[in-house]
């Protein structure tokens, strides 16, 4: 089969197109022809070997995908690695039959970016109706995700997202407020206006000035849930400590044994998008055909540009189309 392979750490070159033999058949696991791989900052991360948790080389990078099993059955699944090939092996406690309702599209956004936007909110943060809640990288596939379901959930919302462009992607999906983030000097009263002088809970992922001002906005005894690959946080411990506030850690994979867990927030995400409450960021498919455009998502990821980037191991390239989504 073909995939793409990466034999050492660095920038979108070693991205390699191989063909390389068929996953082994593996005690309750599925073997899957992919029809799509969600690629994701944290496949930049672990090609750059700058991921969270240690990587070894070589390896076939992705960690979400859709497609069909031997017996027919269309699934969205969660992978340590492997989904950037022609077909990939998955763990049966880790993947979910798509409802009918659903499209391969769809399911693929509601997989790393759909859950771990449910479990920041929901289990890390605990949001509680009437709270105010900060979003950043809101036009991104996490943020936006999570913008919904935090008004869904009759939380106020104020999100944040860098340039124009992703301003306006970011309003389209309905918060209460968006900022501009592309300059971060006075970011921390600027939250505070824009949330009534209350912000409760926070998502934070960028670190530096971004962090903390994120620390410095939230009322006392406020939380932030943080999440994502940026190294270099820098933690303000003054901060935190005045006004006893409160930072947890999140990583998804960490999820990954509590099957029901994620089994119910599945459904959950399946459910809303099905009857329209919900809606997935829009996606721009790559070909697997050669390795330029893989290397294309992969920089499209690393500039942070809004939508969901999938890999299609079958699929012919339209560059006016990806370079429409590209903006």
């Amino acid at each position: 089969m073909r995939a793409v392979v990466v034999h050492e750490p660095g920038g979108p070159e070693v991205l390699r197109l191989e063909e390389v033999a068929d996953p082994e058949p593996k005690r309750d696991h599925d073997l899957v022809t992919v029809k799509y791989a969600g690629v994701n900052f944290a496949d930049v991360r672990m090609r750059e070997d700058n991921y969270v948790a240690p990587v070894s080389f070589p390896f076939i990078p992705g960690r979400e995908l859709v497609g069909t099993t031997q017996d027919g059955r269309r699934i969205a699944a969660l992978t340590d690695s492997g989904a950037y090939a022609e077909k990939a092996l998955v763990q049966r406690g880790l993947a979910w039959e798509i409802p009918d309702e659903i499209s391969d599209e769809q399911a693929c956004a509601l997989l790393l970016a759909g859950q771990s936007a449910w479990h920041l909110l929901h289990t890390s943060l605990a949001i509680q109706e009437g709270e105010t809640v900060l979003i950043p990288a809101a036009a991104g596939s996490l943020g936006s995700l999570a913008v919904q379901l935090a008004k869904r959930h009759g939380v106020k919302v104020i999100a944040m997202a860098r340039g124009p462009m992703a301003v306006a992607t970011a309003r389209s999906y309905g918060p209460d407020a968006v900022l501009d983030t592309s300059d971060a000097d006075d970011l921390a009263e600027r939250i505070m206006d824009a949330a009534g002088g209350r912000v409760d809970a926070a998502l934070e992922m960028m670190g530096g000035k971004m962090l903390a001002a994120t620390v410095e906005a939230l009322t006392p005894r406020g939380r932030m849930a943080l999440f994502g690959c940026t190294p270099g946080h820098g933690i303000p411990q003054g901060s935190l400590i005045y006004g006893s506030k409160t930072i947890s850690g999140f990583w998804l994979p960490d999820y990954y044994s509590n099957r029901y867990a994620l089994r119910n927030s599945m459904n959950a995400l399946f459910s809303i998008t099905a009857i329209g409450a919900l809606k997935t960021p829009d996606t721009c498919t790559y070909p697997m055909e050669n390795e330029s455009f893989v290397r294309d998502a992969h920089e499209a990821i690393a500039l942070g540009l809004s939508g969901k980037a999938l890999l299609e191991p079958a699929g012919l390239y339209d560059r006016a189309a990806v370079w429409g989504w590209h903006g």
